[in-house]
């Protein structure tokens, strides 16, 4: 007998996600994520765009920066994946399709993913919030108004224990702590010398594996790896800044600013 699990999320948060309390993520264990939206006019709910690769999925959740939204989606192989509606994609069928932007191989079995909002590195580590929350757009008008003070993150437990979260990066930051990641692999000693980024690579289900295309997204990057460079010496964190062409104050501000983001109390 096959049992057939179907779960339904509505994003609600304080304040707001880029998604109105019509909007439904519909997941279940054998056909994956469905988009849908409520219309009040005919008292029905259409389907937007739905994932159709044949996937077993166990939690789904909301992530965004700005005006970009993705869907969070983990699977019964211990993978996440980054699902965006975007009609106007190719890739998305005419709009029918929710689109893979980024595959990353969690390694941990979780059953929920929660929304929270990121918060600033600057009022995170601030006594007084509220005043310097004020201060701060005394000084900055736009401060609050940017993308980046705009960001939704996700957070999860995992079945062995473990608390993680997924944070959305700007383009900038992205391509800085990829290049570090890069360099981090091959130039840190790793534990039994297993390779990071094979581990982190998307698994493919052996049952239906070869219904979902053979090209790994990837795009997200190992926030684990990345920490470790707060604890080298200042001589190593200087070596491995100038190989990327940065400044190891420029990278320690990328990762406090993702600590800050990533807290959920």
């Amino acid at each position: 007998m096959t049992c057939f699990c179907v779960f339904c999320t509505l994003f609600t948060s304080s304040p707001p996600p880029p998604l109105s309390l019509q909007h439904f993520l519909l997941y279940c264990s054998y056909d994956s994520l469905h988009f849908l939206v409520w219309r009040e006019s005919d008292k029905s709910l259409t389907l937007l765009a739905k994932d159709y690769e044949p996937v077993v999925l166990h939690a789904t959740g909301l992530m965004s920066r700005g005006g970009a939204m993705s869907f969070v989606c983990h699977d019964d192989r211990e993978n996440l994946q980054f699902l965006q509606y975007a009609p106007n994609d190719v890739a998305s069928r005419g709009g029918n399709k929710l689109v893979c932007r980024a595959d990353f191989h969690l390694g941990a079995q979780t059953t929920a993913l929660q929304s929270h909002f990121c918060r600033s590195s600057l009022l995170v580590n601030s006594a007084t919030p509220t005043s310097t929350l004020a201060a701060l757009k005394q000084q900055d008008p736009l401060f609050g108004r940017i993308e980046d003070d705009q960001r939704f993150a996700v957070h999860f437990g995992s079945v062995d224990g473990g608390l993680a979260s997924l944070v959305p990066l700007s383009e900038q930051a992205y391509w800085r702590l990829t290049a570090l990641q890069s360099v981090m692999s091959n130039a840190l000693e790793s534990s039994c010398a297993l390779s990071c980024r094979a581990w982190r690579l998307y698994r493919r289900s052996a049952r239906r594996g070869g219904c979902r295309s053979s090209d790994r997204m990837k795009g997200v990057i190992d926030g684990e790896l990345v920490a470790k460079f707060a604890d080298l010496s200042l001589a190593t964190q200087e070596d491995l800044a100038s190989a990327i062409g940065s400044t190891v104050e420029l990278i320690m501000d990328n990762i406090l600013d993702l600590k800050c983001a990533g807290m959920v109390i």
